[in-house]
């Protein structure tokens, strides 16, 4: 008795992958990697928690700049550590070192994201530009690209954030005040060229390529080819670089608030609790874990996200 092959063949299982669009395979491919999907869901949950600070800090019952001088520090005048009520001790101040870690969440994820979306976003520009209209143009934006990335960063920072800080006015008529504003300033000035140069390098590369022809070919301008068909050829690394800036972000506006540049003492940041550790770290050891291991945890976590964003986006990095 013949079988028909054909029939056994149509009644096999669809090939994995078959039939999705191309974002939920990309899911899919996300979702192998365990580090990157289980750093995304603490980055999920730190988010919540950051938005929802006011609410925590309302039922710990502590506000992030209340003082408990009386029941948190000693007859010396030090902090006491961990109790039931103040999760993790109180700061030299007498302050709910827990509240003030959730809230320092708000300032660097607010700084990551914002500092790195407009970088990325001047960085993506710029780029395109450059690389696809080329001559003077691209010469003037890479070489201010080549000096801002020549300029000492942590030295120019702090001679900027000094400079802007010395007045409540702020510098530039008023535009750049000192605290949370000033910070995203000086990052994104020093951050927009290395995305500027990725996408650059990528368009110049894509300028000649045959959908870029075809375009010319039917009447499209200039720009309707750079946004319409070069760019998104670019999600790929934009997306990944973009990822990867935004730990970046997290880390230097730590490193400006350690050195009392970044955002004034009143609002809570991780950055700010560590130098403030700094002093205390021999007798009250929560004062420098519990901020260091969440700031080690959040540029972790963003880094992991990000290789796993660069596998999902290539189908070669998953099998």
């Amino acid at each position: 008795m013949s079988v028909d092959v054909s029939i056994l063949e149509s009644a096999q299982p669809p090939a994995l992958g078959t039939g999705r669009s191309p974002a939920a395979l990309m899911w899919l491919r996300f979702r192998v990697n365990r580090a990157a999907y289980v750093s995304l869901i603490f980055l999920v949950v730190l988010t919540v928690a950051a938005i929802a600070a006011p609410l925590i800090a309302h039922l710990a019952g502590h506000g992030p700049n209340d003082l408990y001088r009386t029941s948190m520090l000693d007859s010396f005048g030090n902090p006491k550590g961990p109790t039931l009520h103040f999760w993790f001790g109180a700061d030299a101040s007498g302050r709910d070192v827990f509240v003030r870690v959730i809230y320092g969440a708000r300032v660097s994820l607010i700084v990551g994201v914002v500092a790195t979306g407009i970088a990325a976003t001047i960085g993506v520009v710029f780029g395109l530009i450059a690389g696809f209209r080329g001559g003077g143009l691209d010469t003037l934006l890479s070489r201010t690209s080549d000096v801002v990335l020549a300029l000492p960063v942590l030295l120019f920072a702090i001679g900027l954030s000094s400079a802007c800080s010395n007045t409540a006015q702020g510098c530039v008529g008023g535009a750049v005040t000192p605290g949370l504003n000033l910070v995203i300033v000086i990052i994104v000035i020093f951050a927009w060229p290395a995305m500027f140069r990725i996408v650059r390098a990528a368009t110049l590369s894509l300028r000649e390529s045959t959908f870029v022809e075809a375009g010319r070919a039917v009447g499209m301008t200039g720009r309707s080819i750079m946004f319409r068909e070069v760019l998104p050829n670019l999600i790929s690394p934009v997306v990944v670089y973009a990822a990867l800036m935004i730990p970046e972000s997290i880390l230097f506006e730590a490193y400006l608030s350690f050195l009392g540049l970044g955002v004034p003492g009143t609002t809570p940041s991780w950055g700010g609790m560590l130098e403030q550790a700094s002093q205390y770290y021999t007798t009250a050891w929560w004062l420098m874990v519990f901020p260091g291991v969440f700031l080690l945890a959040t540029i972790l976590a963003f880094n992991l996200v990000a290789d796993g964003v660069r596998d999902a986006f290539d189908p070669k990095a998953t099998k």
